[in-house]
């Protein structure tokens, strides 16, 4: 019985094989991305621009580096400005029926998730890890 169910599983494979394949694309189509690129358009880039920009910052000020609170404030406000931007220049689409307040509660979850909500709680609640 599992002879059997195994073959069958590699004659589906095989016969499934030509639909996955792709076309090869020539060298010269190929980009080479040389910078970071970010798709504002989600809210998952927005998150990611925001950890980018918040990390670069904190680099370069040692003041949002040692203070924790200063730094889930700082994403909040860049979360809160990407997706403005996003929103005014309507490059995202899932902001496009939304009021400007709505779209900086938005903003404000992106900054949460781009500092993970995790380490805010732990750092307002004190919990020290062993």
């Amino acid at each position: 019985m599992k002879k059997k169910s195994m073959f069958f599983l590699m004659a589906m494979f095989v016969i499934m094989l030509p639909s996955f394949a792709q076309n090869p694309v020539p060298a010269n189509d190929l980009a080479d991305v040389s910078g970071i690129v970010f798709d504002l358009s989600t809210f998952a880039g927005i998150v990611a621009f925001v950890s980018l920009v918040v990390t670069q910052l904190a680099k370069k000020l040692p003041v949002v580096e040692t203070n924790t609170i200063l730094k889930i404030l700082v994403s909040v406000a860049v979360g809160m400005l990407a997706s403005l931007l996003s929103w005014k220049f309507g490059w995202a689409d899932f902001l496009a029926g939304l009021l400007w307040w709505q779209v900086l509660v938005q903003g404000a979850l992106a900054g949460l998730a781009a500092c993970g909500a995790y380490d805010l709680i732990k750092s307002v609640i004190g919990v020290k890890q062993k």
